[in-house]
């Protein structure tokens, strides 16, 4: 496991503790999650982008998906 330092503004700082605080994790907790959501984002992004680009995709439009589920 690696360990790093970030340099916040001292108002950042302080907001990052009490928002950890009522979340009621650590600050490294956070930041830590922080940096999870944004890799599981950019992954989605990437996994979305494979299906926009196959060859393969279906196109199903709205008035099916109504029609699917009684809407």
């Amino acid at each position: 496991m690696s360990v790093t330092t970030v340099r916040l503004k001292d108002d950042t700082m302080a907001w990052a503790k009490e928002y950890a605080e009522f979340k009621g994790m650590t600050v490294t907790a956070f930041i830590a999650s922080l940096i999870n959501e944004a890799r599981q984002d950019d992954e989605d992004y990437a996994d979305a982008m494979k299906v926009i680009n196959s060859e393969n995709r279906e196109y199903v439009s709205p008035s099916e998906i109504k029609a699917k589920f009684g809407l």
